[in-house]
Protein backbone atom coordinates (compact mmCIF):
# COMPACT_ATOMS: atom_id res chain seq x y z
CA UNK A 1 0.00 0.00 0.00
CA UNK A 2 2.38 2.32 0.73
CA UNK A 3 4.78 1.45 -2.50
CA UNK A 4 1.44 2.11 -4.10
CA UNK A 5 0.96 5.54 -2.78
CA UNK A 6 4.83 6.49 -3.44
CA UNK A 7 4.43 5.69 -6.78
CA UNK A 8 0.97 7.87 -7.81
CA UNK A 9 2.77 10.58 -5.84
CA UNK A 10 6.38 10.31 -8.05
CA UNK A 11 3.97 10.08 -11.03
CA UNK A 12 2.56 13.12 -10.57
CA UNK A 13 5.37 15.11 -9.79
CA UNK A 14 6.85 13.55 -12.94
CA UNK A 15 4.42 14.03 -15.28
CA UNK A 16 4.53 18.16 -14.62
CA UNK A 17 6.99 18.44 -16.44
CA UNK A 18 10.69 17.02 -17.76
CA UNK A 19 13.17 17.27 -14.56
CA UNK A 20 15.78 15.05 -13.78
CA UNK A 21 16.59 12.83 -11.08
CA UNK A 22 19.21 15.70 -9.95
CA UNK A 23 16.61 18.30 -9.90
CA UNK A 24 14.59 16.29 -7.40
CA UNK A 25 17.83 15.30 -5.89
CA UNK A 26 18.94 19.13 -5.17
CA UNK A 27 15.67 19.45 -4.08
CA UNK A 28 15.41 17.00 -1.77
CA UNK A 29 18.87 18.22 -0.17
CA UNK A 30 17.96 21.46 -0.08
CA UNK A 31 14.26 20.89 2.05
CA UNK A 32 16.79 18.31 4.19
CA UNK A 33 19.59 21.30 4.76
CA UNK A 34 16.73 23.10 5.89
CA UNK A 35 15.39 21.22 8.29
CA UNK A 36 18.63 20.53 9.44
CA UNK A 37 19.61 24.01 9.54
CA UNK A 38 16.46 24.71 11.85
CA UNK A 39 16.71 21.89 14.54
CA UNK A 40 20.59 22.90 14.61
CA UNK A 41 19.65 26.68 15.50
CA UNK A 42 17.09 24.91 17.85
CA UNK A 43 19.59 22.92 19.41
CA UNK A 44 22.20 25.71 19.66
CA UNK A 45 19.46 27.99 21.59
CA UNK A 46 18.75 25.73 23.70
CA UNK A 47 22.29 25.10 24.74
CA UNK A 48 22.72 28.39 25.01
CA UNK A 49 19.70 28.74 27.34
CA UNK A 50 21.04 25.65 29.49
CA UNK A 51 24.89 27.21 29.42
CA UNK A 52 23.39 30.37 30.62
CA UNK A 53 20.63 28.65 33.53
CA UNK A 54 23.59 26.86 34.88
CA UNK A 55 25.83 30.14 34.76
CA UNK A 56 23.47 31.86 36.41
CA UNK A 57 22.59 29.45 39.07
CA UNK A 58 25.93 29.02 39.53
CA UNK A 59 26.81 32.33 40.25
CA UNK A 60 24.00 32.87 42.69
CA UNK A 61 24.77 30.26 44.98
CA UNK A 62 28.34 31.28 45.32
CA UNK A 63 26.63 35.27 45.91
CA UNK A 64 24.07 33.63 48.51
CA UNK A 65 27.01 31.37 50.18
CA UNK A 66 29.15 34.51 50.42
CA UNK A 67 26.31 36.76 51.97
CA UNK A 68 25.29 34.24 54.39
CA UNK A 69 29.12 33.96 55.59
CA UNK A 70 29.45 36.46 57.72
CA UNK A 71 26.06 35.20 59.67
CA UNK A 72 27.72 31.50 59.74
CA UNK A 73 30.89 32.76 61.27
CA UNK A 74 28.43 34.85 64.17
CA UNK A 75 26.75 31.70 64.98
CA UNK A 76 29.86 29.44 64.99
CA UNK A 77 31.78 31.46 67.14
CA UNK A 78 29.35 32.36 69.54
CA UNK A 79 28.10 28.35 70.07
CA UNK A 80 31.34 27.55 70.40
CA UNK A 81 31.88 30.67 72.86
CA UNK A 82 28.49 29.45 75.45
CA UNK A 83 30.32 25.61 74.45
CA UNK A 84 33.27 26.06 76.01
CA UNK A 85 32.59 29.19 78.35
CA UNK A 86 29.96 26.42 80.22
CA UNK A 87 32.43 23.70 80.60
CA UNK A 88 34.95 23.14 83.40
CA UNK A 89 38.62 23.49 81.73
CA UNK A 90 40.87 20.14 81.37
CA UNK A 91 44.35 20.55 82.81
CA UNK A 92 47.04 20.70 80.09
CA UNK A 93 50.34 20.61 80.27
CA UNK A 94 52.62 22.47 78.45
CA UNK A 95 55.49 20.73 78.15
CA UNK A 96 55.32 17.15 78.26
CA UNK A 97 58.05 15.10 79.05
CA UNK A 98 58.88 11.13 79.04
CA UNK A 99 58.72 9.39 82.25
CA UNK A 100 62.61 8.95 82.07
CA UNK A 101 63.41 12.82 81.60
CA UNK A 102 60.93 13.09 84.76
CA UNK A 103 62.66 10.52 86.62
CA UNK A 104 65.87 13.02 86.24
CA UNK A 105 64.23 15.73 87.57
CA UNK A 106 62.53 14.45 90.38
CA UNK A 107 66.03 13.13 91.68
CA UNK A 108 66.98 16.85 91.92
CA UNK A 109 65.62 17.66 95.87
CA UNK A 110 62.91 20.42 96.06
CA UNK A 111 62.55 20.47 92.05
CA UNK A 112 58.87 21.73 92.90
CA UNK A 113 60.57 24.43 95.12
CA UNK A 114 63.44 25.53 92.68
CA UNK A 115 60.61 25.62 89.46
CA UNK A 116 58.27 27.93 91.60
CA UNK A 117 60.63 30.09 92.11
CA UNK A 118 62.35 30.42 89.02
CA UNK A 119 58.90 30.43 87.49
CA UNK A 120 57.81 33.63 89.48
CA UNK A 121 61.35 34.93 89.79
CA UNK A 122 60.81 35.36 85.42
CA UNK A 123 57.54 36.88 85.83
CA UNK A 124 58.78 39.80 88.00
CA UNK A 125 61.95 40.28 85.77
CA UNK A 126 59.29 40.45 82.99
CA UNK A 127 56.83 42.49 84.91
CA UNK A 128 59.49 45.28 85.49
CA UNK A 129 60.93 45.92 82.46
CA UNK A 130 57.50 46.11 80.94
CA UNK A 131 56.53 49.02 83.73
CA UNK A 132 60.16 50.37 82.64
CA UNK A 133 59.13 50.20 78.77
CA UNK A 134 55.63 52.39 80.20
CA UNK A 135 57.91 55.09 82.29
CA UNK A 136 60.21 55.58 79.84
CA UNK A 137 57.52 57.30 77.72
Amino acid sequence: MVWGYLSEFWNSITQVGDYTIEFFQNIGNAVAGALGNLFDFLNHSLSDIFIFGGWFFSTLGILLSKLWLPVNFIFNFFSAFVEKAFTTPEPQNIWVFNSEIMSVFETIPYWNTLTFILGVGILIIVGMAILKQFLRT
